[in-house]
């Protein structure tokens, strides 16, 4: 009976090894059937859950698109009215006195990024929420850390340099840190589009521009294009928001460790910021400026980048970080402002060289 057994194994070993290895049934049924039948692999309906509603219902897919157009629109007015607080003459004395920014530069495209880095190998993320996160981690500042820094009295004017600063530089440093952080995944998930990025941070300075030349020549609208594209900004950001709820409800399902990993991000970003300044002897408004500067992402740039430079389906997965980043972000850096606030309350008095400061640079606001 054993030897039956033996010869009978063999015989199903060889005859199943035929199947696989005639060409008819490796040609007809695997090549044509299953894995080039856009059923199967292409819509990803057995193999991949997360973009399944993306690729079978229209409804979502007209929403995703919406999605996109929206945050252009969205970038695009928060970027001018960024524009529209950039005064080229203090702009000029910040950089007379450069170390301050130079210093924010280091911390928010070299030291930050390693420690995102390090942050998404500690969690083992896989390769699309690794991705984001490391977009997220070169993104530069955005128009949040200014209002953030003049409710936390810190130095506006030195803010305002910094994200004017970090949304040039990083035409150049995102993708630099890309190339050295994400090759230590495998290539073959995927093709970074390096071009379109560097091409889409070139874009964004067109409204920074525009809103710089409203400044100039039209002060008072200018004040106007701040206020109102404050507002406009913020229901879109709740418009956005919503819609991605309801594209991406596997959000609340994703796992501990993205989320860990989101809480922590903003966290360290602060702590980052506020040593570093620190460390170099900055004044303690300073220091606040800089912990914001490194710690607000531009998350509606990241998401705008991710859905205009990578495919339909790959931009739903990569956008899942960003989406879950930009609701801790917001938290920890409201709750950041709250402790300052109370701790105003508390000190009988600030500190006599920010006390100055601070009148000079935000009487205006």
């Amino acid at each position: 009976m054993t030897d039956v057994h033996v010869v009978s194994e063999k015989t199903t070993s060889v005859l199943i090894n035929t199947a696989f290895n005639n060409t008819t049934f490796r040609n007809t049924t695997f090549n044509n059937t299953m894995f080039n039948n856009n059923t199967m692999l292409n819509n990803n309906t057995s193999f991949n859950n997360t973009t399944l509603d993306v690729a079978i219902d229209p409804t979502t897919v007209i929403l995703k698109r919406l999605t996109s157009s929206l945050l252009i629109v969205l970038l695009a007015i928060i970027m001018m009215s960024l524009g529209c607080t950039i005064e080229v003459d203090k702009l000029i004395q910040q950089i007379k006195r450069p170390l301050p920014a130079i210093i924010g530069m280091a911390l928010q495209f070299i030291v930050y990024p390693l420690v995102v880095f390090g942050l998404v190998h500690a969690f083992q993320l896989d390769h699309y929420n690794a991705l984001g996160m490391l977009l997220l981690g070169t993104c530069p500042g955005g128009s949040l850390s200014n209002l953030i820094t003049y409710w936390c009295s810190g130095d506006v004017v030195l803010s305002v340099c910094m994200t004017s600063l970090a949304t040039t530089l990083a035409i150049g440093m995102m993708p630099l840190n890309l190339y050295i952080y994400y090759s230590s995944f495998s290539s073959q998930y995927l093709t970074i589009p390096y071009v379109k990025i560097a091409t889409g941070l070139v874009l964004i300075l067109i409204p920074v521009s525009v809103g710089m030349l409203i400044l100039r020549k039209l002060p008072k609208v200018a004040a106007i294009v701040v206020n109102i594209g404050g507002g406009i900004g913020f229901l879109f950001i709740l418009l956005v928001t919503g819609i991605n709820f309801y594209l991406y409800p596997q959000m609340f399902d994703v796992g501990w460790k993205l989320w860990c990993a989101a809480s922590l991000m903003p966290i360290f970003g602060l702590l980052i910021g506020y040593l570093g300044a620190w460390a170099c002897c900055f004044t303690r408004n300073q220091c606040r400026t800089v912990a914001i500067e490194v710690s607000s992402q531009n998350v509606a740039l990241c998401l705008t980048l991710i859905f205009v430079s990578f495919k339909l389906e790959e931009s739903t997965q990569i956008a899942m970080f960003p989406l879950i980043f930009g609701m801790f972000n917001v938290t920890i850096l409201v709750i950041f402002t709250v402790i300052c606030r109370i701790a105003f309350k508390l000190s009988k008095e600030k500190h006599p060289s920010e006390k100055q400061e601070n009148v000079n640079e935000n009487s205006k606001l």
